[in-house]
């Protein structure tokens, strides 16, 4: 499913990996100054709606992934109201004798909805991003060594037969009489059995690919042509002038609200 969604055609996943992991990195710079909960909630909201709509995420499938970390969120709200470092002066209500004081809900709901944010875009970036073609972006556009992001595309592809031969590995040894592992001791003693096969293989496939790429003239220099390029388009320009104007409204926003 992950892979379906990374190979979409909609406006999300046409926009350079190197300016969606940018913008990431902005909004995480921008959301550790912010102490209010409305301007976190604000972006939350906008952020997922965005995803959903302009990255043809499933609204399910994202509130799915994102009860996870609402349960974090919700461990700051609980420890900044129950055990506070400082109790604030204004208490709305008690839970078992404690007080609950206004400022630190405020508090709490603030870093809550931040770590939720921070989520969410994690999620717009990884669920709309191939990458593959981030590391072109990374090596065309930021000028990453190829060494390292050819290194991590093949990296990335042997991902996908690890887990088919490890199926394979499991059935050979169920065909042997070793069936399922129950305990503890016996599940380490297991991963041994798995993890012997698994490395000698992926040393096969690493030294494959290493003789493959030298003898295709790979040298690791960034003086080289591209089978693939991934361009700047209208895509990256509209993406760009949409989060300018985000910023701009959230900045506004605060100053409207003396946050």
């Amino acid at each position: 499913m992950l892979d379906r969604y990374q190979r979409n055609s909609h406006f999300l996943q046409q926009v350079n990996p190197t300016l969606k992991l940018a913008s990431l990195l902005m909004v995480i710079f921008f959301m550790v100054m912010v102490f209010d909960p409305l301007t976190p909630l604000i972006l939350l909201m906008i952020t997922i709606a965005g995803v959903s709509i302009l990255g043809g995420i499933s609204l399910r499938f994202l509130l799915m992934i994102l009860l996870p970390f609402s349960v974090f969120a919700f461990s700051f709200i609980w420890i900044n109201v129950v055990f506070p470092d400082e109790r604030g002066e204004t208490i709305l209500f008690t839970i078992g004798g404690l007080a609950v004081a206004k400022e630190n809900l405020m508090v709490g709901l603030s870093l809550g909805l931040r770590s939720l944010v921070f989520a969410s875009w994690s999620l717009l970036f990884v669920l709309t991003t191939e990458p593959t073609k981030l590391m072109l972006s990374l090596i065309q556009h930021c000028k990453l060594p190829p060494r390292f992001g050819y290194g991590m595309m093949a990296a990335y592809r042997f991902l996908p037969l690890f887990r088919q031969e490890l199926k394979q590995v499991r059935a050979a040894h169920r065909i042997r009489g070793l069936g399922e592992a129950w305990g503890l001791g016996a599940r380490l003693t297991e991963t041994k059995r798995y993890m012997i096969p698994l490395m000698a293989s992926a040393i096969r496939k690493a030294e494959r690919v290493a003789i493959a790429m030298e003898s295709k003239g790979f040298d690791g220099s960034r003086d080289r042509s591209f089978y693939y390029v991934v361009p700047w388009t209208r895509n990256d320009a509209a993406y760009a002038v949409g989060l300018g104007v985000l910023y701009g409204g959230l900045v506004l926003l605060r100053a409207q609200s003396g946050g």
